[in-house]
């Protein structure tokens, strides 16, 4: 059998406890497929909709559908500009559809997008859904939140605590959908191994600490993780919508029973 990267994957979504429908949209690409091998990879997107119940719905659906489309229909081969291409398009779908409908007028999204491919990863945020990088002994989160709150703690002006709290923290100054010209973060060419974890979240999970989010992905299969990070997100007061989506990279042709036994002494 041919050697190399192959995943594990599994996502969730749920509306929460306090808003009436779910504006959260989530994706992978191509859906029946799980190796890295391909010359464009796996692509996982999640995207968290503004802009009122049927615009914010529709913004973070057609990013989803847009970037999974456009992706793979990008005519460069290096990664980077794909990706770029990509979000663009999704944009000027996004942006288009706000600006001559009244019913979708003002609506935007995040968008955080992962393609795992060969043995790197590459990332294309805009927004503060995040993306996480989990190791036996670590986890670290790939990107920055693009919100002014978010801004003020990194330089310094407000403490974490503090930026958990502010009025405005989920005012963002970057998002999908609101002027023709976006510049998103791309990131590209991160080393993976068999065992890397990677977990692209909107801010539903936002009370959901580092470490917690560690612990649950690396004591569970992707598909548990995913439904007990929602149910705990319910738990501590469900005030948004939540999505989660989990990405477990292994070797290709790897047993259930040798994988495991790979898993248990990664954790050690």
């Amino acid at each position: 059998m041919e050697q190399g990267l192959s995943i594990t994957f599994s996502s969730a979504s749920d509306r929460g406890l306090k808003r009436e429908d779910n504006q959260d949209s989530c994706g992978k690409f191509p859906q029946d497929d799980s190796s890295l091998q391909t010359p464009r990879g796996q692509l996982f997107v999640v995207a968290d909709g503004m802009g009122g119940h049927a615009g914010g719905r529709h913004a973070s659906q057609l990013a989803v559908q847009a970037l999974g489309e456009a992706y793979f229909a990008a005519t460069p081969e290096d990664i980077r500009q794909c990706l770029q291409q990509a979000v663009a398009v999704a944009n000027q779908r996004i942006y288009e559809a706000s600006t001559t409908s009244y019913e979708f007028y003002g609506m935007g999204t995040t968008c955080t997008a992962l393609v795992l491919q060969g043995e790197a990863a590459h990332i294309a945020h805009v927004g503060d859904s995040r993306a996480y990088r989990i190791t036996s002994d670590n986890i670290e989160q790939l990107t920055q939140d693009h919100s002014k709150v978010a801004e003020m703690q990194r330089l310094g002006i407000i403490t974490e605590e503090e930026a958990k709290r502010h009025p405005e923290k989920s005012h963002l100054y970057r998002a999908l959908g609101i002027y023709t010209d976006l510049e998103a973060d791309i990131i590209t060419g991160l080393a993976i191994k068999p065992g890397d974890h990677f977990l692209l979240c909107t801010d539903g999970l936002a009370k959901i600490g580092a470490q917690e989010l560690k612990k649950i992905i690396l004591s569970h299969s992707p598909a548990k993780a995913c439904k007990k990070l929602i149910a705990l997100a319910n738990a501590r007061g469900g005030d948004d919508n939540a999505t989660v989506q989990i990405v477990r990279v292994r070797k290709t042709g790897t047993s259930k029973r040798n994988f495991f036994s790979l898993f248990t002494r990664l954790r050690r």
